[in-house]
């Protein structure tokens, strides 16, 4: 039972015996001195009892003191443990299992990502601290050896972070108890071997504003999701699917503005998936999801299920039917499909999430969805962090 200081300060002044706080007294008439011998015995017998019954009353409240106060200090050194409310948006409360472990899992072409890191540190693990959380992060091995271009986002000729350097980063975690896990591979060698042996130009056609370079993105971003997933099955062959489990998916270039409470057992099932929804944009938001243990196969393989959409609508073609909006609508179809059961959070800016460029800036149509004012760097989020 929580007990408040206040309580335990009454409790601590409770005094057993006179007012003024001595030791026990206890009264007798003027006849008790005509009681024989035998029966002062007994009543002497009965008064010990009774003074150890309230002796020992006594102790216990002063070990349950004790207690409590070890438990309020041991809280109180714990950095990690916060009963601030969120600063950002109002998220629900929610009851913790201490048995729950989240398993994050880090995908995508990490950019500025001691930032991103320090935003998911802040508002996923200092903010649920009773959980315990491992972190699963696959990342390409050969982006940062040559400068980094990619038009639609205005970066151009800009520098990425290595393996090495992402990994001094999740070395911090580890010192801080995080088991934490880098794996890498080959985007080059995931297009030759891969994504390039089967997609095709024509198939941006079954998107309606779908570039081939974009198109590839989405690919080679849902590749790194499932090779992250992947990494996590592979250290964990007899534990993946345990329901004490809950997976957190996220990208290693966005910042998280608000904090996320993760539910507990009785709020994500096996089958469950939990995501924004902002920016669903006719389909399911891609960016950010919370996933139970059956759910999360589903949600890291969805790669496979996109290629299957396109190669249906390829080999079935009919003009009348209207193409794929983006990634979102092939989330929703993938996931629907597997009868999974999404829920889209409530509050319209849960989990807020600002897309971090390699150039220094910030994707303005996240500024705009969450009336972020005075924010136009990554430069500028440093406030966040305080």
């Amino acid at each position: 039972m929580a007990m408040t200081r206040s309580s335990r300060n009454r409790m601590n002044s409770r005094h057993i015996g006179s007012k003024s706080g001595g030791r026990p007294r206890f009264f007798f008439s003027s006849s008790s001195r005509s009681v024989t011998n035998t029966s002062t015995t007994r009543l002497l017998l009965l008064m010990s009892m009774f003074a150890l019954i309230l002796m020992s009353t006594k102790l216990n409240l002063i070990l349950h003191q004790a207690a409590l106060s070890n438990l309020e200090s041991s809280l109180t050194n714990n950095n990690n443990f916060h009963l601030q409310a969120p600063s950002f948006a109002a998220t629900a409360k929610v009851k913790v299992s201490t048995s729950k472990t989240a398993v994050i899992l880090l995908f995508g072409v990490p950019k500025h990502f001691r930032l991103v890191w320090t935003s998911y540190m802040k508002n996923i693990v200092q903010r649920n601290p009773l959980m315990k959380f491992e972190v699963y992060m696959h990342m390409y091995s050969d982006l940062h050896q040559q400068p980094f271009s990619n038009a639609k986002n205005d970066e151009i000729n800009t520098n990425l972070d290595s393996p090495d350097d992402i990994q001094a980063i999740l070395d911090e975690a580890e010192g801080e108890g995080i088991p934490t896990m880098l794996t890498t591979s080959s985007q080059s060698i995931f297009d030759k071997s891969e994504l390039l042996s089967w997609i095709q130009q024509s198939d941006t056609s079954f998107f309606q504003h779908y570039t081939f370079t974009t198109l590839q993105n989405v690919f080679r971003q849902g590749n790194s999701l499932r090779e992250a997933f992947f990494c996590y099955q592979k250290y964990n062959t007899n534990h993946w699917n345990d329901n004490h489990h809950v997976y957190i998916f996220a990208r290693s270039d966005t910042f998280l503005m608000s904090p996320v409470d993760i539910p507990s057992e009785i709020g994500v099932g096996s089958v469950d998936v939990i995501i924004p929804s902002w920016h669903s944009w006719d389909g399911y938001n891609d960016r950010f999801a919370v996933a139970g243990p059956d759910a999360a196969k589903v949600y890291a393989t969805k790669v496979e299920g996109y290629k299957e959409a396109i190669l249906a609508r390829r080999s079935h073609p009919e003009p009348e039917v209207e193409p794929f909006s983006n990634a979102e609508t092939l989330l929703k179809i993938w996931l629907d499909q597997n009868k999974l059961n999404v829920t889209e959070h409530v509050d319209d800016w849960a989990w807020a999430l600002l897309r971090l460029r390699a150039n220094g800036k910030i994707q303005f149509r996240d500024l705009e969805e969450f009336e972020v004012e005075n924010v136009s760097l990554v430069e500028h989020l440093l406030q966040y962090l305080e």
